[in-house]
């Protein structure tokens, strides 16, 4: 709700990135996106979305190493259920209720 503009592109760039990947077919993981927004970026012609295409690509890598330092704990209950523990808590400005 209080995104910027050019918040509002990079994720619109995101979601393009991924949209052409599902049409592709084809497996994806953050080493194919990232290639993906890379390559929309040498294609690109407006620099304002080209520099979307390059915050993106950081955040993608931000993302990659938030989770590698994630922590998590998988528990099985008595019925089989799996139920995952991470060591993140709620997003900051959120409550928890």
């Amino acid at each position: 709700m209080y995104r910027s503009d050019e918040e509002k592109l990079i994720d619109t760039i995101l979601g393009e990135a991924v949209i052409a990947l599902l049409k592709g077919g084809g497996a994806i993981n953050n080493a194919i996106l990232i290639r993906q927004l890379q390559n929309m970026a040498a294609s690109e012609k407006d620099p304002a979305r080209q520099q979307a295409c390059k915050q993106a690509i950081a955040e993608v890598r931000n993302n990659m190493t938030a989770t590698r330092n994630r922590t998590t704990h998988e528990i099985v209950d008595r019925d089989n259920v799996r139920h995952l523990f991470t060591s993140d808590g709620p997003p900051e400005g959120t409550k928890k209720h």
